[in-house]
């Protein structure tokens, strides 16, 4: 479903990516993992086309985000960009919740604004989201009167509710308290038990071990090793990512 192929990526004198390549089929899920500022995040972003790249091949569901190089396709690009949007959804680091609007028009907003939805239809998928997550009962809070896990649940719930074909997670749980962060993994783990194409960049290896079907490990925005969860954490390969997962895991 997603297909990235020699991708380059620079900020300035800085050469990110070199070449990255990264395939993810329909219904698998997708585990990115390395050390912070390894490309994990930004290779996200590509993929949801919030940030450009300078060359290479970037396809979703046969949709071809345009490099740098072909920045005098415009109209094509913003179009492929609207397009992927309305098939992948993304849930950030920070829960970017609209903080004037309560729970309920939260999510409905851009089902209404984007797809055309009903407000009845929108109001009922949301309240059956919200059922699915566990906080029925805050249909009508503000964001800032949930803690930071119910907030991030609050905005799966607003990416699912444009119905993606696919989820990018990057780093749901990084800005939650430790105690929040088995409730969001929670509803993750759901979704990809249901068989959502998901790929996630995580610092949490248990889970990772848990819910991937492949571990993609990054190192200064080279893929180092990818493979099943299984030879990654129990027998890597490549050495740094023995060095990193040494490091994380205290062994």
């Amino acid at each position: 479903m997603i297909r990235i192929e020699d991708l380059h990526k620079s900020y300035g004198d800085h050469h990110l990516f070199k070449g990255v390549a990264l395939h993810v089929h329909r219904g698998e899920v997708m585990v990115l993992i390395g050390p912070s500022g390894s490309g994990k995040s930004t290779l996200l972003r590509c993929i949801n086309g919030l940030e450009p790249f300078d060359q290479g091949t970037l396809l979703v569901d046969g949709i071809a985000l345009h490099s740098m190089m072909q920045s005098g396709r415009r109209r094509e690009q913003e179009e492929a960009v609207r397009r992927v949007r309305l098939m992948v959804g993304m849930v950030f680091q920070q829960f970017n919740l609209f903080p004037h609007l309560t729970v309920l028009e939260n999510i409905i907003e851009a089902p209404m604004r984007v797809l055309g939805a009903e407000r009845e239809e929108a109001v009922g998928n949301a309240l059956a989201l919200l059922q699915r997550i566990n906080l029925g009962k805050k249909v009508e809070s503000f964001p800032s009167e949930l803690s930071g896990g119910e907030q991030q649940r609050v905005a799966i719930a607003r990416a699912l509710a444009m119905k993606p074909e696919a989820m990018l997670f990057d780093e749901p749980t990084s800005s939650l308290d430790p105690e929040m962060v088995g409730e969001v993994l929670s509803v993750i783990k759901d979704l990809v038990d249901e068989g959502m194409t998901s790929v996630i960049a995580t610092h949490e290896m248990g889970f990772a071990g848990e819910v991937a079907d492949r571990v993609a490990v990054f190192d200064d925005g080279d893929i180092v090793e990818i493979d099943t969860p299984e030879k990654i954490f129990t027998d890597p390969k490549a050495e740094r990512t023995k060095v990193f997962l040494s490091r994380v895991l205290n062994r």
